[in-house]
């Protein structure tokens, strides 16, 4: 938007603007702080707009959930040396992708979000625009407090009125008092996950009634749209992928994850609106699966055809990303939309250029129709157990099993490697250890070149089962050993042996392949696999013999020696004394210190504590994640050239701990 009224569009990143039309001059809007990149982001939204009506375009910002909305009121030229004026207007903006958009009375926007639990808008105090503002509840309590995933405004039934969408179905604006009244809740699921970003009530097949159209899961895979089905007075919803999370989810090959962000616009002119979204890189840092993949930007043109809806991507970028918010504006003044964004890699606009080409040149320009593998489809996935494996008590081995951690694998996709099993004791393995398959997506598959055997043979195979791991299909030779099996499970366990009788084989060399099919819906959509071993029974009742197991190695473990104080004094940096001697606390975090024994997997059968000697510092034990303080050691003789402290925090900015050099303040 124009903030110093020049005529042209300048954008706004974070605490920044940056005048157009060449975006070179670049102003504080408030004092910025430098953006931990493992952390995130005070600010990801930015809408500008002139509240107080005196010419000049205030910049109205929503940052992390749950957290207040604030204007910041244009100075004007005179003051765009110093900082904004900050003012808070509402107190609790929630649900990841807020919209501010009309939707009820005059032309005026409203904030569309939610807040506790509700769905909802806010409407601006005209009256006195940088006062407080009002939220106006339409729901119940009934969506998540803080986050939440797919928002999006439209008038789904055609009455005329503006709507909101939401993930799991839509609320229907009454025809009046629309800001005190519940509006009536149609449940439909709009995901096949968790919800996505915003979302768009459009006609996409040009049948006169209005579609919707929506990411799936904002932070792993999906795009898709859902058409709006009437039968007499009957209205369903059917779904239509878009592009999944395997290149033959998308009929041109294309896959993307992490698409927080969709825009709708006609990019082309053609009178039809089109689909402008990318990868949002970093938005769970490496949690999200191909995080590390290219920072894309697409649009997806809408083609209506007499055999249905296409929709043909086309890369606009390949380097920038999205963030949380796209921006879809003629920056330059040729009457062709651009696109703006901001996020963990920076602040772009990226303007659409046109060029007259021969019908060859932009037929080689096209997206090519994918012809590769296609992905197994998961109609009944079989949580298949077996019998629990019978280990020798001296060897800790299954007889005649081939162990997983010693074979020779290739993959397709992530990397396989042995995992130490000794420490998960809700089951045990083969050799206390397993072969590990991780990194990996629906569609890859991990081979393994069996020893020599023919005829007919028995063959068993013991797999491992967890929360984050997939629905996986056994091949020998390409031939499927029954149906996909469910590895999902609330604890780590074994599947048991699962044994395939009297399988009749020709020569002596066989592949067996396992291929990620899918994942539980349950399931942390990781798609890990892990073999604990192999056994194949030949018909002489004789095991076929695989690479033996190596002997461990018994290396001499050096347990360091103690810190000491400057008099000689062994200190009590490892809190065995069971309180808290030679440390000093400021807060209460550190109140009722230290923890004796594993008191987390008493807790929780599915974690341990995983600390060393018999006590330690478990500020969650006490008192949850709430409190907060320093503990400080007494000064120690740095006497050798290492040391080792164990430890760890939580998984978010708001249950971090930090290690902290005293007499500097850094964090180590």
């Amino acid at each position: 938007g124009d903030l110093n009224k020049d005529g042209s569009a300048d954008v706004v990143y974070g605490p920044y603007w940056f005048a157009g039309p060449d975006f070179k001059a670049k102003h504080e809007i408030y004092a910025p702080v430098p953006q931990n990149v493992n952390g995130y982001a005070d600010n990801f939204f930015n809408w500008i707009y002139d509240f107080n009506g005196d010419g000049w375009n205030d910049v109205l910002t929503a940052g992390f959930p749950g957290t207040p909305a604030y204007v910041y009121g244009n100075p004007g030229e005179a003051g765009f040396g110093s900082h904004w004026k900050k003012h808070e207007v509402f107190d609790w903006v929630s649900n990841e992708s807020p919209q501010f958009v009309n939707i009820v009375d005059d032309e005026r926007p409203e904030l569309v979000c939610t807040r506790d639990g509700h769905f909802g808008f806010v409407t601006v105090n005209w009256d006195e625009p940088f006062g407080k503002w009002s939220f106006h509840a339409i729901s119940e309590q009934i969506t998540a407090g803080r986050f939440g995933h797919g928002l999006g405004i439209g008038d789904v039934n055609g009455d005329g009125r503006m709507d909101i969408v939401h993930a799991g179905g839509w609320f229907e604006q009454p025809a009046k008092d629309a800001k005190n009244s519940r509006w009536q809740q149609h449940e439909v699921s709009f995901t096949t996950g968790y919800g996505g970003a915003e979302m768009y009530a459009y006609d996409v097949d040009g049948d006169g009634d209005n579609d919707i159209i929506t990411s799936h899961k904002a932070h792993e895979f999906g795009l898709g749209w859902y058409e709006q089905v009437k039968e007499g007075d009957d209205v369903s919803f059917k779904h239509h992928l878009i592009m999944g999370e395997h290149a033959s989810e998308n009929k041109y090959g294309l896959v993307v994850s992490e698409l927080h962000s969709v825009a709708l616009v006609d990019m082309d002119g053609d009178g039809l609106k089109d689909i402008v979204t990318g990868k949002t890189y970093w938005s769970h840092h490496k949690q999200s699966p191909m995080w590390d993949a290219g920072a894309v930007v697409y649009w997806f043109k809408l083609v209506r055809t007499a055999e249905g809806v296409d929709w043909v991507p086309y890369l606009a970028a390949d380097s920038s990303g999205i963030g949380r918010q796209i921006s879809v504006v003629d920056v330059n003044g040729d009457h062709l939309p651009d696109i703006v964004v901001g996020g963990m890699l920076g602040a772009h606009v990226l303007t659409q250029q046109t060029q007259e080409v021969d019908e060859a040149k932009w037929l080689a320009a096209q997206p090519k129709v994918y012809e590769g593998p296609k992905l197994t489809k998961v109609e009944a996935a079989d949580a298949k157990r077996g019998p629990k494996s019978t280990l020798s008590e001296k060897t800790g081995l299954a007889d005649g099993a081939i162990e997983g951690e010693v074979l020779e694998v290739a993959v397709t996709g992530g990397n396989a490697k042995p995992q130490d099993m000794k420490n998960f004791k809700a089951d045990r393995w083969s050799n206390a250890s397993q072969l590990w398959w991780t990194g990996a997506r629906p569609g890859d598959t991990l081979s393994v070149e069996l020893p020599e055997f023919t005829g007919t043979v028995d063959f068993d195979i013991v797999l491992t089962c967890a929360r984050d791991y997939g629905i996986v299909q056994l091949k020998l030779d390409d031939k499927p050993l029954g149906e996909p099996i469910d590895l999902y499970d609330t604890e780590v366990i074994t599947t048991g042996v699962l044994s395939f009788p009297k399988l009749a084989v020709e020569g002596k060399r066989h592949t067996l392949s396992i291929q990620i099919v899918g994942a539980n819906p349950q399931a942390a959509k990781a798609y890990m696999v892990a073999i604990d071993y192999l056994r194949i029974k030949q018909p002489d009742g004789s095991f076929v013999a695989g690479k033996p197991v190596p002997k461990p190695k018994v290396a001499k473990v050096n347990e360091g020696v103690k810190a000491k104080s400057l008099d000689g004094k062994e200190l009590n940096l490892d809190f065995e004394t069971g309180d808290l001697t030679d440390w000093t606390a400021e807060g209460d975090a550190f109140e009722g210190q230290p923890i004796e024994g594993d008191t987390v997997n008493k807790r929780r059968g599915d974690m341990k504590s995983n600390h060393a000697g018999k006590y330690w510092i478990g500020g969650y034990e006490k008192f949850g994640d709430e409190r907060v303080g320093t503990l400080s050691s007494t000064p120690f003789v740095v006497a050798h050239p290492y040391a080792s402290f164990l430890f760890n925090g939580g998984d978010g900015e708001n249950t971090r701990a930090e290690l902290v050099r005293k007499d500097t303040n850094e964090v180590i």
